[in-house]
């Protein structure tokens, strides 16, 4: 549904390059550069995939589709081997979270004999993480080119802030729940323009199951269902095209969706309307007590202020992105203020598409907001709004460029160059970027940096590197991502290391610096006197190893 349209190439009979010719080739390039630079992409992830470490939450979500495989198998009446322990299973709980990811990457572990070899089975979940990944690039890139037709550039230039936005591009490959959710929402807001544009039976399908795959990654996405259904309403109320098509639709969508939606989410087969309901509450309500870091203030993730999530999108969007972004919010909102007054929301297709980009990546802010809802440590769990931010930042440029042409296009081209080095410098560690606007020592102590330990592999092969074939290093960790980081090197790497849970037995430790250690990391406590491996992106601390000190306790 999202793949590029085939171009078909006429041989002329004339001269080498008629003007015809010429014309056509212009036409064309963007969108050859578009496949070409997709092409690299994908290259270029296949080539840094193993870089990646693992995040806390794979091997959680791995554990959580083990069981709804089995949970799956016992309501079919399969009979097979379990793949998790049966009080997992008679627990089964993960209302708030489908399972459609790990329903397919867990099958695919299993045909292919992965199981047993943690590295491999993170590097195929990291593979279908960074594909779908390229799958949500094309429906942004096609989103584009509905809301721009006559300006073949902006699709390509719009999807390259996209690419080159550094914690949405590291997040692609390892985060099996917020990065699923942001690749969904954004082919589902993409089926939604189109549906929104065509107003077809077939369109209204490819969106009906667009939205059934997004509610089956995380529910946020109702949201999505909630816009449709509103979209559909009001332009066939202003519109009134022939057939009330616009109202029929609207009242058959969820009712499809919902019914697209169950198949995939084995949770929901049982007792289908409860549970769905408890899902939704429990998702407002969840209840964490963890604490956040933002500005040197701790946050307590069940009461964090309204300006939360903004803060984290102001410091982590490269910076001269930020002009466009804002540019193109507050066009919309003007525009969605004059058209109320007016009666009639938008005044072209164009408009209709920047209304619903708005919605869809504001409103949930909003809600978020409203609700008082748990936040985790950074801003993962809302990347899904960022696409919507970028095709607003689009239209910021596009004003930008017409009252100032020189300015704008430089601006904006800085701006990209600026977020390419910056992720080449942090590779790969993408997901600590703050942008400039984030200065002075250190960043660990007023900002969550690498809560998940995603860093810990990269800490660990250095380390490993460093211990002669045939000998054994023991390791402290902190926390769990960093054994599980451990137990996933490459097969040459892993017999170096070995877990050792006391920490004086241990030949060293590694940290993420989370909690406890964060603050002793600055007191210069003699524990970390002797650095054996630090990473620090861009001069930025996250990860460190040490040598256990001979007295330490």
């Amino acid at each position: 549904m999202c793949l590029p349209e085939r171009i078909l190439q006429r041989r002329g009979s004339g001269a080498f390059l008629t003007t015809q010719t010429k014309s056509f080739f212009v036409r064309l390039s963007p969108h050859s550069i578009a496949l070409f630079l997709l092409l690299v992409l994908g290259s270029l992830g296949w080539v840094i995939l193993d870089d990646y470490g693992i995040s806390w939450d794979e091997a959680i979500q791995r554990g959580h589709g083990r069981v709804s495989i089995d949970y799956a198998s016992e309501k079919l009446g399969l009979d097979r081997p379990p793949l998790a322990p049966q009080h997992d299973l008679d627990n089964y709980q993960w209302s708030n979270y489908g399972m459609l990811y790990q329903l397919i990457a867990t099958p695919l572990e299993l045909a292919l004999g992965l199981q047993d070899d943690p590295f491999a089975y993170y590097r195929l979940r990291h593979v279908l993480s960074f594909a779908l990944y390229l799958v949500a690039l094309v429906c942004f890139y096609r989103s584009l080119q509905l809301r721009w037709p006559g300006r073949s550039w902006y699709p390509l230039m719009g999807t390259a802030m996209l690419v080159l936005s550094p914690r949405i591009f590291a997040h692609a490959f390892f985060n099996p729940k917020d990065h699923i959710l942001l690749v969904f929402y954004l082919i589902s807001t993409y089926t939604l323009l189109r549906l929104l544009r065509y107003r077809t039976w077939r369109a209204f399908l490819w969106h009906a199951f667009a939205t059934a795959l997004a509610l089956n990654t995380r529910l946020p996405a109702l949201l999505v269902l909630a816009a449709t259904v509103g979209l559909l309403v009001t332009q066939q109320a202003l519109d009134r095209p022939r057939g009330r098509r616009g109202y029929l639709m609207a009242l058959l969508y969820p009712i499809l969706s919902l019914a697209l939606m169950i198949p995939f989410f084995p949770y929901l087969w049982q007792d289908t309307l409860h549970r769905l309901w408890g899902a939704l509450t429990e998702m407002s309500a969840f209840d964490w007590g963890g604490y956040n870091l933002l500005f040197g203030d701790r946050l307590w993730a069940t009461d964090v202020p309204g300006y939360y999530i903004p803060a984290w999108i102001l410091i982590t969007t490269p910076l001269l992105y930020l002009p466009f972004l804002l540019t193109g919010l507050g066009l919309s909102v003007v525009r969605l203020v004059r058209g109320l007054r007016a009666g009639r929301p938008w005044s072209d297709y164009g408009e209709l598409c920047d209304l619903t980009q708005l919605g869809l990546s504001v409103g949930p802010i909003l809600v978020v907001i409203v609700l008082h809802s748990t936040l985790y440590n950074g801003w993962r769990h809302m990347h899904f709004v960022y696409p919507g931010l970028v095709f607003l930042g689009v239209g910021g440029f596009a004003y930008v460029r017409e009252r100032v042409p020189r300015i704008a296009p430089a601006l904006l081209a800085g701006g990209l160059l600026l977020a390419a080095y910056r992720m080449i410098c942090g590779h790969p560690h993408q997901y600590v970027y703050f942008n400039e606007l984030i200065q002075g020592d250190p960043v660990m102590a007023r900002f969550d940096m690498d809560y998940w330990g995603v860093g810990f592999r990269d800490a660990l092969t250095h380390l490993a590197e460093t211990v002669p074939e045939g000998e054994v290093r023991k390791v402290h960790c902190n926390n769990w991502p960093c054994r599980d980081n451990l137990q996933s090197l490459p097969a040459n790497l892993r017999p170096r290391l070995q877990i050792e849970s006391t920490r004086k037995y241990a030949d060293y430790f590694a940290t993420n610096f989370q909690d406890e250690d964060k603050k002793a990391a600055f007191r210069h406590e003699q524990r970390y006197a002797e650095p054996v491996v630090e990473i620090a992106p861009c001069g930025q601390l996250s990860i460190g190893i040490y040598r256990v000190q001979p007295l330490e306790e």
